[in-house]
């Protein structure tokens, strides 16, 4: 009942926010009195409904979600196995920290450009989202990887497991909340830099090429437009991922 309050009470707390943020807008927008610089809210969603009218607006949406899951999917895998195996041996882990830290802290503006060089424009997204999120899943992965129960292996040792099992019965559902925490931080991230991506390398029909289209053509409600569905995708992700994180609590509680 407590946990139902608290999530009402949220809820009324964030439409509250929103409401007062939009309100906001609209004081802003009428002070400027420049349409082009802040269009008030109301033109962005009637802008939006027309947009969505379009076909090619739901494959850009498609596009862009399809490139972003599968960048973060190859990430996931890549960063679970390097995580994994840099929790597993401190030589390994000292071998691949200095690749790990120049992938974390190389501009993205950068990736990008380089990306547009070797890659073709449909792959340029989905690199920059593999290389931005790379390095949270490695980290997390590896950091729960330490943090196993030292006396879960002992037993599992005494009992001559074996490696693999120790791994697939021990160390990996014990890194379990260390792997969702990972999720939860890269999934935003990997729909900014598809998107960023996309501004740039502009594949036909993708959310970022609408962005840079309507921003040639000074549509600053039509952009507003975007990226309000490009914040709306992201927090769906975000809340199916807190969803499952949210479940497997009370399942452990169980």
């Amino acid at each position: 009942m407590k946990d139902f309050i608290s999530v009402n009470k949220k809820t009324k707390i964030g439409l509250l926010s929103t409401l007062g943020l939009l309100l906001l807008w609209k004081v802003i927008s009428i002070n400027i009195n420049a349409e082009i610089i802040l269009p008030p809210p109301e033109d962005v969603i009637l802008r939006l409904i027309a947009i969505a009218q379009n076909k090619s607006f739901w494959q850009a949406v498609g596009n862009t979600t399809v490139r972003t899951f599968y960048g973060f999917i190859l990430s996931f895998t890549a960063g679970f196995i390097t995580g994994i195996a840099c929790g597993s041996s401190s030589g390994i882990s000292a071998a691949l920290s200095p690749i790990i830290s120049v992938i974390r802290t190389i501009p993205v503006m950068s990736v990008i450009l380089i990306a547009m060089i070797w890659f073709k424009t449909d792959m340029v997204p989905v690199f920059v989202c593999f290389l931005m999120i790379f390095p949270i899943i490695t980290a997390n992965v590896s950091q729960g990887i330490r943090e196993v129960d030292k006396s879960l292996i002992e037993m599992a040792s005494a009992f001559n497991l074996s490696k693999r099992n120790v791994l697939l019965h021990i160390t990996i559902p014990s890194t379990i909340p260390y792997i969702l925490a990972g999720i939860r931080a890269g999934i935003g991230v990997a729909w900014k830099s598809v998107i960023a991506a996309e501004v740039l390398s502009q594949p036909v029909k993708a959310i970022g090429t609408g962005i840079q289209f309507s921003q040639m053509n000074l549509e600053t409600a039509e952009v507003m437009a975007w990226t309000v569905i490009a914040i709306v995708l992201a927090k769906i992700s975000e809340s199916a991922v807190e969803l499952i994180i949210k479940r497997r609590k009370w399942r452990s509680y169980k």
